[in-house]
């Protein structure tokens, strides 16, 4: 197989037809990507970008000699899948391994059944790690006139340097900060249920959860809730229906009728909201300032949650029923288009009005 060149996005244009774009679409690329709207090569469907590719090298497609591969990002699942191309054999070597840094990375879920778990989770806390400290960390690029597309290139060079040590040489991985906060966190107590007719894990502890503990068993789930002490919720769609997978899910509704219903019933001045469905995982949650794009990317654990007027149990049921109550019209399936999830919207919410 040709050896890769990690090249800039923006420089696509002066390759046309000799890139392979990893966990992105570029229509003068080839795509090894879970986007919504990416096409998948035959065999490769899978979760993760991450898995994608690892399919497409055991597969040997001819796509896999282009000369240069880039990403208009960084993530963990888009460097793993980089990274894997530029390293097939040892990739493959360790092929579980990287599929679950990818799941746990990008979809924050943790298999507990996977025997590498433990040292996946470390590697993932560790890059978390190296990339807040030597660069910047996700949805923070530098406030100057390039974007993630250019900001990101840095830390591609970086970890494709860097990685396989750690890869070749597991010992080495230290556990971080973050590491030692989800195994403590694991221990303690965590009440979890998964309502299947309508895909919502729900969970509930004293305090609220690193993102990688709270969404560790929801892999049949496509909403979190979480319900902590002193009346303190939220309530998420997962990425995991924002980008393409294997998963049968309903597609997302609008969660503003929702707000409505909660804030008719909210004693406190604080207001609840949501982002738009269309956001890469709207948050449900009783607002104080607004979060900004980083703010909501980090875990609860870095962020205020308040205190509601509305009891545990009315709030649970309140959502509860929202979504029983419009997906009864719906069948779980296919990521669909954007556009097609708005008319799905615009159908359902028309009839409420009406």
């Amino acid at each position: 197989m040709t050896i890769k060149t990690f090249i800039p996005f923006y420089d696509i244009k002066n390759h046309p037809d000799e890139v392979l774009i990893i966990d992105a679409h570029h229509p003068l690329g080839f795509d090894l990507s879970h986007w919504r709207g990416a096409p998948v090569p035959e065999g490769c469907e899978a979760d993760t970008s991450t898995e994608i590719v690892l399919k497409a090298l055991e597969k040997g497609i001819p796509e896999l000699d282009k000369k240069y591969v880039t990403n208009n990002h960084y993530d963990i699942d888009g460097f793993l899948g980089i990274w894997a191309v530029c390293n097939p054999d040892l990739a493959i070597q360790n092929k579980k391994l990287l599929i679950e840094m990818a799941q746990i990375a990008d979809f924050r879920e943790v298999n507990y059944n996977n025997p590498q778990w433990k040292l996946a989770l470390k590697l993932v806390c560790l890059l978390n790690k190296l990339e807040a400290e030597k660069f910047y960390p996700p949805f923070g690029a530098p406030d100057i006139a390039e974007k993630e597309m250019e900001a990101c290139v840095p830390k591609y060079h970086y970890f494709l340097e860097e990685f396989g040590k750690y890869l070749l040489s597991p010992q080495k991985v230290v556990k971080t900060e973050e590491y030692h906060q989800i195994m403590r966190e694991i221990e303690g107590e965590i009440s979890r249920t998964t309502l299947p007719s309508i895909r919502m894990h729900i969970a509930e502890a004293k305090n609220p959860l690193h993102y990688y503990n709270l969404y560790a068993q929801s892999q049949q789930a496509d909403i979190v809730m979480s319900i902590y002490g002193e009346n303190r919720y939220e309530l998420e769609y997962k990425y995991t229906t924002w980008v393409s997978t294997t998963r049968k899910h309903y597609p997302r509704i609008s969660l503003q009728l929702l707000c409505d219903t909660l804030n008719a019933l909210e004693p406190s001045e604080k207001k609840w909201t949501a982002e738009h469905f269309t956001d890469t995982a709207p948050i449900l949650r009783l607002q104080g300032k607004k979060l900004s794009k980083k703010e909501r990317y980090l875990s609860p654990t870095e962020r205020p949650i308040y205190s509601s007027g509305i009891s545990p149990e009315v709030f649970k049921n309140i959502c509860i029923e929202y979504f029983e109550e419009f997906y009864k019209e719906l069948e779980p399936g296919e990521t669909l288009e954007w556009n097609e999830v708005r008319r799905i919207n615009e159908t359902l919410f028309k009839s409420v009005k009406n």
